[in-house]
């Protein structure tokens, strides 16, 4: 699909943040922008140092990159061995299989229960060889969370040589109450390993930026294998001013809260099968492929743009994230003309 066609459409296939970044941030960015010639900072220190005041962390457990997914790269291309393997959900974000893939890990496939992940199965597909379990939390593309309690009972079933990888790229939109306490946790097993990035609710997804959080000698050995330079300094500034910008971060996590509601329940009385979500999204599930790409091509058509799941291991559904409530306005009524055309 061409970038005019993208352009001309209501994009809600890549949870993005519809309200776009933090105004402290375009203020912030603009303002340095002479700063562009300059290299970034090494390790990106002035945002480590910030992220630690702001978590009440020391910036020796934090570790800066470019997206959340190097992270997850560095990780899995160096610190699992040939001779290991690591779990991840079968349905989950296609990034952990494509870089294992790549690099030539053994992958261990977890089942999902009622498209949530299931703890049990992971721990049964658990041996002595298992250097890293990666969770999404909440999990891309359904949505579900693991509890605190599901979570505990990982880490205290796993040797401490294995790292438990929660990634919470979307923790910002969750509300479950019983959402783990990640930060908690990770001062008390030091093989937790938490993941987040500024690309969703801080709307830096073209930055890209995240951060991880671990203990001392997993973070000195991300910062010795990254390579150079790979978090720029526009991105740095960008971060550095929008995670203090409180008010916007609440504004959009409100509105997503409001309009994933009422899309749910429209969703829902068409007759599709949606799952709850903590996340920017929604997954919509078929009896098949056939009529999921009937659907898919309605909405297309309807210059509404969502997004397969067949990458993330289901080629029955799709995602669609939540936009700004004229968007979903628009999406509302187009769901009512195919309930009306179609049922």
């Amino acid at each position: 699909m061409d970038l005019n066609k993208i352009q001309n459409n209501i994009k809600l296939s890549q949870n993005e943040n519809p309200f776009g970044p933090s105004p402290k941030a375009i203020e912030a960015v603009l303002k340095n922008f002479d700063k562009v010639s300059l290299y970034p900072e090494p390790h990106s220190i002035s945002l480590k140092n910030k992220l630690g005041e702001k978590l009440h962390l020391s910036s020796e457990n934090i570790f800066v990159s470019s997206g959340l997914v190097e992270s997850i790269d560095i990780l899995i291309r160096n610190l699992i061995a040939k001779d290991e393997n690591l779990i991840i959900p079968e349905l989950t974000f296609v990034a952990y299989k494509i870089l294992a893939d790549v690099f030539k890990k053994e992958v261990r496939l977890s089942k999902m229960k009622n498209f949530h992940v299931d703890v049990d199965d992971i721990l049964s597909r658990y041996d002595e060889k298992t250097k890293a379990i990666i969770i999404a939390n909440p999990n891309n593309p359904t949505g579900t969370v693991i509890s605190e309690n599901e979570l505990l009972k990982i880490l205290d079933n796993v040797q401490q040589s294995t790292y438990v990888v929660i990634d919470e790229a979307y923790i910002e939109y969750a509300n479950h109450p019983d959402y783990p306490d990640t930060l908690k946790l990770q001062k008390k097993y030091s093989n937790l390993v938490v993941m987040r990035t500024f690309s969703k609710i801080y709307g830096l997804a073209g930055l890209r930026v995240g951060y991880t959080i671990a203990n001392k000698e997993l973070i000195e050995k991300l910062d010795f294998l990254q390579a150079p330079f790979t978090v720029n300094r526009m991105a740095s500034i960008a971060a550095l001013n929008a995670i203090d910008d409180d008010y916007y971060i609440k504004m959009c996590a409100t509105a997503n809260l409001s309009s994933r509601e009422k899309l749910f329940n429209e969703i829902i009385s068409i007759g599709w099968n949606v799952v709850p979500s903590e996340g920017n999204f929604l997954f919509v599930y078929f009896e098949n492929e056939k009529e999921r790409d009937f659907f898919f091509d309605l909405l297309e058509e309807k210059k509404v743009l969502v997004r397969k799941t067949d990458l993330f291991g289901e080629n029955s559904a799709f995602r669609i994230t939540i936009g700004t409530p004229e968007m979903n306005e628009i999406v509302i009524q187009h769901l009512r003309e195919i309930k009306v055309a179609n049922y």
